[in-house]
């Protein structure tokens, strides 16, 4: 099982303290998922950004729900791959 959570690569230029909006769940706890395909959308500052599968497998649970904001660092779901 695995943590999914946005790349530290999206937090650079200062923004480590910022906060995102989890925008939507595209995909529900148990729907298996491919590798690449889109999980969910997240809200930056200045920026949207799609979350996709690590993997091929499923989300087990969501952490941060829709609308909710979030800091660098946050565990946004679990997912588990076969």
């Amino acid at each position: 099982m695995m943590d999914i959570l946005l790349p530290a690569s999206v937090w650079t230029g200062g923004q480590e303290d910022a906060h995102a909006l989890l925008d939507k769940w595209l995909v529900a706890p148990g729907v298996p998922v491919r590798k690449g395909q889109v999980l969910a959308t997240v809200v930056l500052v200045k920026a949207a950004i799609d979350v996709e599968a690590p993997d091929n497998g499923h989300i087990t649970s969501i952490a941060v729900q829709d609308g909710e904001s979030f800091a660098a660092g946050t565990v946004l779901a679990r997912f588990e791959a076969p």
